[in-house]
């Protein structure tokens, strides 16, 4: 057997793997600012400290960094040294992050917000990135008037997309690395906030139900306090949704809404054949079917605000 025959072929193999490795760099976030949350655009402003550690001198992070899904960005404050192991760049980042806030269920949505790092030039064949997770972190200091900071995570993880850019060397679809961080945030004050939302709705059908404690004669009286009710309903809807964050979809204060509108208009429906039985002489027909819609009304609302709110209080 020939030994320097295959000690050869190991060397060559050794060269083409270091030849074929792909270079790497850490990449870190600290996040010192979040503000601006506006919910109407679909955005949010993050100010961040980020830093990248490599070895390869020929790689240059200063222009090759994006925020991903961001209207505006802005890097400034760039530094670059020699470390012992290789490069340590650092940078800081202002940037105006697109988001889908859930406001479903409004004052006790939780939002989580991302900020995606990418490699604008360097895909994935030659350049891979590792999270910094023990240095990434939000400052101490950063404290949000309307939320609770839950807890904060990075990862790092590869965006694909459908297209080359042009590369002749790839086919089909292309991948780049990058870091991700997520910030989970809860609304602070939610009870509060929702005693204070729905006070109004709820004293509207309070009015709206006593109709069925006045005589079954008084028509006239029972229709006004019902309508009476009803326009109180939908005053508060009004002044709600300037407090609500603007949105297509339907909320928790919403469907509330909702079910009072409609009990209402139970109650109307009721007073009318109500009155009708009274006045055609079923008198003991109108006062039994005047309790059973009093009680009724009343428990089948509280049952279904209960079932609506009772996982989040």
């Amino acid at each position: 057997m020939n030994y320097k025959y295959l000690i050869a072929l190991a060397a060559l193999f050794t060269a083409l793997n270091l030849f074929g490795q792909k270079d790497t760099a850490m990449v870190g976030l600290y996040i010192t600012n979040l503000y601006d949350f506006n919910i109407g655009d679909g955005c949010y402003t993050a100010e961040f400290w980020t830093w990248t550690i490599y070895q390869n001198d020929s790689l240059n992070f200063e222009e090759t960094q994006e925020v991903t899904h961001s209207k505006r960005t802005n890097f400034s404050n760039y530094n670059l040294e020699q470390i012992e192991d290789g490069n340590w760049m650092q940078k800081k980042c202002t940037s105006i992050i697109l988001q889908d806030w859930d406001v479903r269920l409004f004052p006790f949505d939780r939002q989580v917000l991302t900020i995606n790092l990418e490699e604008a030039l360097h895909d994935t064949t030659v350049l891979a990135y590792t999270a910094d997770i023990e240095n990434s972190k939000i400052s101490d200091s950063l404290a949000l008037d309307e939320w609770i900071i839950d807890s904060f995570r990075v990862k790092s993880n590869s965006i694909r997309y459908n297209t080359t850019y042009g590369d002749p060397t790839l086919s089909g679809e292309s991948v780049y690395p990058s870091v991700t961080a997520n910030i989970f945030l809860t609304r602070s004050h939610s009870k509060v906030t929702f005693i204070k939302l729905v006070t109004g709705v709820y004293v509207a059908f309070l009015i709206a139900l006593l109709v069925f404690l006045i005589q079954p004669h008084d028509t006239d009286t029972r229709i006004g306090l019902a309508v009476g009710g009803l326009f109180a309903a939908v005053g508060n809807k009004y002044i709600v949704e300037s407090v609500v964050p603007t949105t297509t979809q339907t909320t928790l204060v919403d469907l509330i809404h909702i079910s009072t509108f409609g009990a209402i208009l139970f109650i109307v429906i009721m007073v009318i054949v109500i009155s009708r039985n009274y006045h055609f002489g079923r008198e003991a027909r109108a006062h039994r079917l005047e309790m059973i819609s009093f009680w009724a009304t009343l428990f089948v609302f509280i049952a279904i605000n209960l079932y609506l709110v009772a996982d989040l209080i």
